[in-house]
Order: C-alpha cells, then structure tokens, then sequence
C-alpha cells in the first residue's frame, strides 16, 4: 500500500515531464503502472487475510472490480506513453470509474468487518465515492481539472495510510 500511495507522487510530480522531467512520458508510464501494481497485490492479500469475517465477501467482490478497472486503466496509460491521447481520454473515464468504485465496495468490506480502524475505513469510502463521481462523471476541462489534485492526494494519503495499519497490525 505504502509504494503505491508514494511511487505516482514520485514518478509524476518528480521525474516525469510534469515534474522535474527527468523521465520522458513514455517511461514514466511505464514506471508508474509498474509501481502501481502493489496497490491490488496488496489488496488481495488483505482480502486473504478478511477470509471469513463478515466484510470478506465485499472486499473480495471490490478486489475482483479493482482488478478489472486497473486492467482498463494501464491500457488507457499505454495509449497516453503512445501519445495516442484521443484513445486514452475514450477509455480513462469508464476504466478508473471502475477501479474507484471497486475500491468502494473493499472500503465497504473493511468497514463492516473493521479490519482497520473504522474512520480509515470511511476515508477510504469518502476518497473512492468522490473518485467514482469526478472520474465518472465530470468532463475533465481545465476547470474542472483542479478535482483530480485532491482524488491523487486523498488516495495517495489513504494508501499509505492502509499501509501503515496493516505493518502495525498484529495477527
């Protein structure tokens, strides 16, 4: 959780073309799903660590979507290191949709089972609701582009957040 909430800060905000531009777009990319990838391994592993608790079956069923919707969107982030953003911009919205409201329904898995505190939980919920509408919903324009920055930064908090509680927790 912990390098999935930090490695995109890292890899777009201080070595891809929007950062220092170290990276080109291309690599960038690259390096950003493959970073990314820790977000649903971590994900499954704690819905095998849920197995039967009351929340397990929702946090699985949400993994699955998660799975789904990621899939989707390391498509949508090739079209965009192949600069083929007309492609991206068709697919993004519907994909990273997805994967947000995916993270809803494990956020509602985590919630009913308290496997972490409940007011990270809620966080988790409030994050992923806010993503599934403004990814789903609002045409991303530049004046609307300012909502992306709070949806990084609160996913990016409650990543490394889930992270942090499940290093501390105690089986």
């Amino acid at each position: 959780f912990i390098i999935a909430g930090l490695a995109p800060l890292l890899i777009y905000l201080g070595l891809g073309p929007d950062g220092t531009g170290i990276l080109d777009v291309n690599l960038t990319e690259k390096l950003a799903i493959w970073f990314t990838l820790s977000t649903p391994i971590a994900l499954m592993m704690t819905v095998d660590a849920m197995k039967g608790g009351s929340g397990h079956g929702y946090a699985k069923a949400g993994f699955v979507i998660v799975v789904i919707g990621w899939a989707g969107g390391i498509v949508s982030d090739a079209f965009n290191s192949a600069e083929m953003t007309a492609n991206a911009d068709a697919i993004a919205p519907a994909v990273w949709s997805s994967m947000a409201l995916g993270l809803v329904v494990t956020g509602i898995g985590y919630y009913i089972q308290k496997f972490f505190p409940i007011w990270l939980s809620g966080l988790m919920l409030v994050v992923s609701i806010f993503a599934f509408i403004v990814l789903g919903f609002v045409e991303e324009t530049p004046s609307t582009e300012i909502l992306l920055y709070p949806l990084w930064l609160g996913f990016s908090l409650t990543l490394v957040l889930l992270g942090t509680f499940t290093i501390r927790r105690k089986n």
